[in-house]
């Protein structure tokens, strides 16, 4: 893709539950599960790939974008695929790691890509030339903010999920609790006691999610292949 390009809905595929490729673990979401999907590139990530969420905040500090972009970077080097919202903060610098260690990445966006801001966009066309796949829902439903919705879609869609510096009202705390309740594991890595990792401190302060630093103290944790079928 060019770089001036804009990624939009142009040669995406609109998925659904009788589709080939529907990620089967949408289902476990019960009433709240999407009912169609956009899908923007390399469909076939959506099949039996290892598959690590990584949520960061949206206001990162210099400790938590080096700590999610060490994890990204050690997790797409062995060649788990990233589900990261790719949209601001540490979400870009794992982004960008996982890149360089020449990761493949989806992305579950909160809107149409020709909607995002120029540095989000930027992010997503680096996805897409490095054979990645942008996600995003077809008329969500009411109710809840856009990231709140589209954190439930990446909750679901990985065996695992990693929380970097997160607020505690964010859209990571949302997907923290969805996870949970899906038996997924939930793992948060450490940064500095600033407040904006307000949220991943009470999550293992209530031991909510299990501190992990590299990734085989992830794998500790749980099997990235666990749901691989889904």
């Amino acid at each position: 893709m060019p770089a001036h390009e804009t990624p939009g809905t142009d040669g995406a595929v609109l998925l659904h539950p009788e589709h080939e490729h529907w990620p089967a673990a949408f289902a476990d979401l019960g009433s709240i599960a999407p009912r169609r999907i956009f899908a923007l590139g390399a469909l076939d990530l959506l099949q039996s790939q290892a598959r690590t969420a990584l949520i960061g905040g949206r206001t990162a500090t210099v400790a938590g974008r080096a700590a999610g972009a060490a994890l990204a970077a050690g997790l797409a080097a062995r060649g788990d695929v990233l589900v990261t919202p790719a949209e601001t903060g540490t979400d870009l610098a794992v982004v960008d790691a996982a890149r360089r260690a020449g990761g493949r990445i989806i992305a579950i966006i909160d809107r149409p890509p020709a909607e995002a801001g120029y540095i989000a966009r930027a992010a997503q066309r680096g996805i897409l030339d490095r054979g990645g796949l942008i996600l995003w829902e077809a008329s969500p439903s009411r109710g809840g903010a856009t990231s709140h919705r589209s954190a439930r879609l990446i909750a679901a869609l990985a065996p695992r999920l990693v929380l970097v510096e997160i607020g505690a009202r964010s859209a990571g705390m949302t997907a923290a609790a969805i996870a949970g309740g899906l038996s997924r594991a939930v793992a948060a890595t450490p940064t500095d006691q600033s407040r904006p990792g307000r949220g991943t401190r009470q999550l293992l302060a209530a031991d909510l999610a299990t501190l992990v630093q590299t990734p085989d103290e992830l794998d500790a944790l749980s099997d990235p292949r666990t749901l691989a079928h889904l």
